[in-house]
């Protein structure tokens, strides 16, 4: 119980560290492409006010130094403008022909780039319908001057691989600081339920020491009460002693198998059987018992179903799911044990129709003395160990039971166990 605690929440922990730690990775890249879209956009609002040319550099499209006097004057608004250009990577400015294609085009780094290249991205571009926009790496800005359209294209395929790299970079940091960080919550969450498993530790050795307390008085009084029925009869008074005497001898009983389980002293004896032998052995004497309280048992078991576990604690676990659906059963309802294998493994159920379970419960069932709706089941007998033992015999097969229902309707009880 311990264990399951304690890495349910470390997973816990886990799960909202990978969130939160993905955010972070994810905010970090966001903002890294968001600001070299910015820079790149700003970059080309730039060259194309400044007639496709990079300020300090030759001409376009002459590949002469240009007079002051035919430069355009700065724009009030481009205080940014030589950062924008000169921190980004090359451009090159398309001057369009008539029908769309190139006429020309010109960059001050024409060796990176081939006439394809050029045409092809141009073609992309106008294909876009966009007056400004993004082909891969390629930033574009469709402008007019001297009554021909132009074409300017920003490449930032350096800034897009810088960005790539941080963004490796920072996922394997916030990969290695979420493995530390879950190490350590490992850690200080094993400190956390230590005292809880102290607590735990202490009370499974009072359960077990009250148990044995408890058996000899137990023994004392149920044989008095014989030797007294012997000698006075029946007894209204006596009986009722009887029965509280047998009723406790049971949680006695439930009690020091759970604190056997819990210390270790009841073990599985794994073997491969005839789960399906095994289950018929339990349902065909409790059919009798089924009959006699007006319901009605049903068996669905194929033969030949083998599995590998101990004969008896799995009989055992049958019986239990098999009282427990008598015992909250509606009047004249049915009762219904299936078995089926599924893959290398098998799955058994104990269905029965009555009021079922609340969703909210499903889970709380399986807990010791834990009882749903006291108050209207105050008249079946029982102490909430019965569930409590299934699960420990499932968990010690490596399986699992969980419980399905129609709230109102019915509940099924299912048994999953490994090969």
């Amino acid at each position: 119980m311990i264990a399951r605690l304690r890495r349910k929440l470390t997973l816990l922990v886990i799960g909202v560290l990978v969130i939160v730690t993905t955010g972070i990775v994810f905010a970090i890249s966001y903002g890294n492409y968001r600001a070299v879209d910015q820079r790149a956009y700003a970059a080309l609002n730039a060259l194309a006010r400044n007639r496709g040319m990079r300020p300090g550099l030759r001409r376009m499209n002459g590949g002469e130094d240009a007079p002051d006097q035919d430069r355009p004057p700065r724009m009030p608004d481009d205080a940014d403008f030589n950062d924008s250009v000169a921190n980004l990577s090359t451009f090159y400015t398309v001057t369009l022909a008539d029908d769309g294609g190139v006429a020309s085009w010109s960059s001050d780094r024409e060796a990176l780039y081939t006439d394809e290249d050029v045409a092809e991205l141009t073609a992309s571009a106008l294909a876009s319908g966009q007056e400004t926009g993004r082909v891969g790496n390629q930033y574009f800005r469709l402008w007019e001057y001297d009554g021909a359209r132009r074409l300017t294209v920003l490449d930032a395929r350096l800034e897009h691989m810088a960005a790539r790299s941080v963004l490796r970079t920072t996922a394997l940091v916030a990969a290695l600081a979420c493995a530390l960080l879950s190490f350590a919550a490992w850690l200080l969450i094993g400190r956390m339920v230590r005292p809880v498993q102290e607590a735990f530790e202490r009370q499974k050795q009072f359960v077990w020491d009250a148990s044995h307390e408890f058996k000899t008085p137990l023994a004392v009084i149920s044989a008095n009460a014989e030797v007294l029925a012997g000698e006075i009869g029946r007894n209204e008074y006596l009986g009722y002693i009887q029965s509280e005497v047998r009723r406790t001898d049971r949680l006695v009983q439930n009690l020091l198998t759970l604190a056997r389980m819990d210390k270790g002293a009841v073990t599985a004896q794994m073997a491969r059987f005839d789960l399906s032998n095994a289950l018929m052995e339990v349902a065909l004497p409790f059919e009798s018992t089924v009959f006699e309280a007006g319901r009605t048992l049903e068996t669905d078991i194929p033969e030949g179903v083998f599995v590998r576990g101990d004969r008896e604690m799995l009989q055992q676990l049958a019986v239990i799911l098999l009282s427990n659906a008598l015992k909250y059963s509606d009047d004249g309802g049915r009762i219904r044990l299936s078995l089926r294998q599924k893959g290398h493994g098998c799955r058994f159920s104990v269905y029965n129709t009555g009021p079922g379970i609340a969703p909210e419960n499903l889970e709380k069932i399986f807990d010791r003395f834990y009882r749903e709706d006291l108050s209207h089941n105050s008249e079946i007998a029982g102490n909430g160990l019965g569930l409590a033992i299934a699960r420990n015999i499932a968990d010690a097969h490596k399986g699992r039971i969980h419980a399905e229902s129609n709230y109102g309707k019915d509940a099924t009880f299912v048994v999953t166990l490994p090969a």
